[in-house]
């Protein structure tokens, strides 16, 4: 059993390595892979991605190549479906992401606290920057769209179609579909108070 000091559930890998079958060495990896992106996320490591976090960390590993190894057979696991991994090599392979989390907790535990909060900072800063890339790109599609729609002859054609097409859609399809779903309620609860009234007599 693997020893819990990081505070990360490990018992998916762990059920997956007892299995004792090719596939089950390969969802062990996977899984392990998983906590390991976790904890980065976690300690709210810079980065866009793992590989980005990874940069960030990497003079804080002390087997830096046997994470890298771990994790290319990871990706090995992904595309290649009829890889095969023997146990002790799955136990090679977890042992790498085991050890570069282990540094990872120890270097974060050791910074002082500027150094944490300008680490906490980098990582915001970065959540961000990410999002703010996609909101100046939303706002560039929109202004564009519109600039079609208002500026050239065949956007005001589709614009004006879009209009009818939206006026139909509200004022006649969605209003009488309303007015009919209404009054088959209204029918229905007038023949239901009726019935009821029936059997009463």
């Amino acid at each position: 059993m693997i020893e819990n000091k990081l505070g990360l559930n490990w018992s998916a890998v762990e059920k997956a390595l007892a299995e004792g079958t090719f596939s089950g060495y390969k969802i062990g990896i996977l899984e392990t892979e998983k906590l390991f992106s976790q904890m980065l996320k976690e300690k709210k490591i810079p980065g866009q991605d793992t590989e980005g976090k990874i940069k960030y960390i990497s003079h804080f590993l002390s087997l830096p190549d046997k994470l890298d190894y771990s994790r290319n057979i990871c990706e090995r696991v992904i595309h290649e479906p009829h890889f095969e991994i023997s146990r002790e090599e799955t136990k090679q392979i977890v042992s790498g992401y085991w050890q570069a989390m282990l540094d990872i907790e120890e270097a974060v535990e050791s910074l002082g606290i500027w150094d944490k909060m300008n680490l906490q900072l980098k990582y915001f800063f970065g959540v961000i920057l990410k999002n703010t890339r996609y909101f100046i790109a939303g706002i560039l599609m929109a202004s564009a769209l519109v600039w079609f729609l208002a500026e050239t002859t065949f956007g005001k054609k589709t614009a004006f179609i879009i209009a009818e097409f939206n006026h139909f859609f509200i004022f006649k399809f969605l209003l009488w579909t309303v007015i009919a779903i209404f009054s088959l309620v209204m029918l229905g609860g007038i023949l239901y108070f009726i019935t009821k009234k029936k059997k009463q007599f």
